[in-house]
């Protein structure tokens, strides 16, 4: 079997999160970062906070991760969530799936949240124009293990 390391890292500030996922997101980087997001949100209790997501070395979402994200940043935008640029992810899937996503939760709002950007530099000018602090505390990281069978694995099965 081979492993692919995925990992996910948070970093907080005063009124805002920077998120940071790498390779495949599936249940348990999910179930941990529903877990850092609710302690962050009841810290908020309610005032205005914005967010960053590092998607540049995402690979995918698994299809039922990715209900459960929808599903989380739709409750975000009634906790408070009011401004979050996405780091764009280099391969086109990752894209077309953040694009969708995104596309549907703007549609949901009276005004524009989620913002897709290349450049970290214009997430964190964007964050501090508008009030935000991008003085981000230390790493939290979790890591999850997925495998894959190799071909040969594959014809003994």
């Amino acid at each position: 079997m081979n492993g692919f390391l995925s990992s996910l890292e948070l970093r907080c500030s005063k009124n805002a999160l920077y998120v940071c996922f790498k390779g495949i997101h599936e249940d348990y980087l999910t179930a941990r970062y529903a877990e850092a997001l609710e302690q962050f949100c009841q810290t908020m209790q309610g005032k205005p906070w914005a967010r960053i997501v590092d998607l540049r070395h995402w690979s995918v979402t698994a299809a039922q991760s990715q209900q459960l994200m929808v599903h989380l940043l739709q409750q975000d935008l009634k906790r408070g969530l009011t401004l979050e640029y996405v780091l764009w992810p280099s391969d086109v899937i990752g894209r077309w799936q953040i694009e969708q996503t995104l596309k549907s939760l703007n549609a949901e709002n009276t005004s524009e949240v989620f913002h897709p950007t290349d450049h970290e530099d214009e997430a964190l000018a964007a964050l501090e124009a508008n009030g935000f602090s991008i003085d981000f505390g230390a790493v939290t990281r979790h890591e999850s293990r997925c495998w894959q069978l190799t071909q040969t694995q594959k014809d003994k099965s």
